[in-house]
């Protein structure tokens, strides 16, 4: 979250409102935005890691310049939205969500943009920080401005980057802070600009610094390091209308004999609950595969030249998604058949992430080919699968179904705890929800703040809801014909 400021408002302090970016257990995340006169009634409910209800909001088509997420859609927050903190945490939503660029990438897309000072998304980077000058401070237009400079590099491309105002006081200070290395520093939401023929990383508002980020996707960039040799730098530290409400469609119980009988274009994308027994896992197939990282796309990613590539959304990534994958023999009884459980479904079972399940073997010195005994477990297990039919199903008269959600009412979320936190996240804002002391001249972040280091337990009352829908004969969920993700409205926000 930050905060949007405008000479022009007559707010306090110039503070226009608030931005967010909401994050689901779609792993889905979405720009959002509230006006200064709604903020006030809300700022006590929201806070950076908390779990929230939102309910009666409007959509609106983002415009403008540095969006933070890659969707074209941003929610506004006004009078009449309410707003219910969830004092228990979901397990199933994650903690962090990145777009990351290869850093390889960075000048083409940079020379790419028709408008070089205002580029119409900002970009999310991930790399080893090195050379690192320390805190300085220079002379502006605008006056004494506080900076840090210092290089992002994946052993192959290295950027230079510079950090402005607060948030240059609050990353010297984590930089201090941090024992591990080689410093592993996540920025997201920066701009850049080029010069020749090299490319130059800036903060901007909205961007916020992570160092040593406990995080899957740090531990697989330290693996990637390992893997390519990489030698650290040893250079030392120098000196409002509300939206209607419409009914969510109802998922149909069907037996699987039921289910292989929905062989009609109509029942094409549709979604029917199965409650099956787990007989078998084809434990010769590999369990999980590196995926793109977009919020829409599920596809795997191939590794070209040292990147991982993906050809359906043409885009590059250092170090990709991982998600589960595995096919399993269930029946019930009426029928028998193969079935295949995608990410959402085997998270849901197992309560714990592809990539978090990928570190804890390693960290156990297990081998990645072994099945573990997490999956295993699955077998035997009766459960309600939520089954989407795909082409495949309706023309080729596939029997072989894609499960697309798993339901439970043995899991009990408070075991799978699966909290992540940062050893120092650095944001571009001090969060003061009154809007005292925000000042933006729009050229540099304003202000900064570490955030408070809050442990944020993966448990909640899940279960409770998971016995409800394991007795019940009908599961009701939201349906939406692509991801939430959303981006910004207007430049200045």
């Amino acid at each position: 979250m930050w905060p949007s400021i405008s000479n022009a408002s007559t707010g306090s302090d110039g503070l226009k409102g608030y931005n967010l970016i909401l994050l689901d257990d779609d792993d889905c995340h979405v720009h959002a935005f509230i006006y200064a006169d709604s903020w006030k009634s809300l700022a006590d409910k929201i806070d950076e890691g908390c779990v929230c209800v939102i309910t009666n909001f409007y959509t609106k088509k983002a415009t403008g310049s540095l969006k933070p997420v890659s969707s074209p859609i941003l929610i506004n927050i006004s009078h009449s939205t309410t707003v219910e903190k969830v004092e228990e945490d979901d397990f199933m939503i994650p903690r962090h969500k990145f777009e990351f660029v290869d850093l390889g990438d960075l000048f083409g897309i940079a020379t790419a943009n028709t408008n070089i000072e205002y580029p119409e998304f900002s970009t999310d980077v991930i790399g080893v920080l090195e050379d690192y000058e320390g805190l300085a401070k220079i002379k502006t237009v605008h006056g004494d401005r506080n900076i840090v400079r210092f290089r992002l590099t994946d052993g192959r491309h290295s950027p230079r980057v510079t950090v402005w105002g607060p948030l240059a006081v609050a990353t010297d200070t984590a930089y201090k802070a941090c024992a591990a290395r080689p410093f592993i520093i996540i920025m997201a939401s920066v701009k850049m600009k080029t010069f020749l023929d090299y490319v130059q990383i800036n903060t901007v508002p909205s961007t916020k610094i992570y160092l040593n980020l406990d995080n899957e996707v740090v531990s697989a960039m330290r693996q990637r390091l390992d893997e390519e040799g990489y030698v650290p730098s040893e250079r030392t530290l120098s000196s409002t209308s509300s939206a209607a409400v419409i009914p969510p469609p109802i998922i149909e119980t069907i037996t699987l004999k039921q289910l292989s009988e929905k062989t009609k274009s109509e029942f094409l994308k549709s979604m029917f609950l199965c409650k099956v027994k787990v007989k078998n896992i084809e434990e010769s197939e590999n369990w999980w595969y590196d995926c793109c990282h977009r919020s829409n796309c599920n596809e795997e990613v191939s590794k070209v030249e040292g990147k991982f590539r993906c050809f359906k959304c043409h885009r590059n990534y250092p170090i990709p998604q991982k998600r589960y994958r595995i096919a399993v023999l269930a029946e019930d009884e009426t029928e028998a058949f193969s079935m295949v459980l995608l990410d959402r479904a085997v998270k849901r079972i197992v309560g714990k992430t592809a990539t978090k399940l990928i570190a804890e073997r390693i960290d156990n010195q297990a081998t990645l080919t072994d099945y573990p005994d997490e999956l295993k477990a699955i077998n035997g297990k009766d459960l309600s699968f939520k089954i989407e039919l795909n082409e495949n199903n309706i023309l080729l008269k596939s029997a072989v179904y894609t499960v697309t959600n798993a339901f439970d009412s043995e899991i009990t979320a408070s075991s799978k705890s699966e909290a992540t936190n940062s050893d120092v996240e650095v944001t571009g804002f001090i969060n003061n929800k009154d809007g005292d002391d925000v000042q933006n001249d729009g050229t540099t972040p304003d202000t900064a703040k570490k955030s408070s280091e809050e442990q944020s337990t993966r448990s909640g009352k899940r279960v409770e809801v998971l016995e409800a829908v394991a007795a019940a004969a009908v599961v009701v969920e939201v349906e939406v014909d692509e991801p939430l993700a959303f981006d910004m409205v207007e430049e200045e926000h």
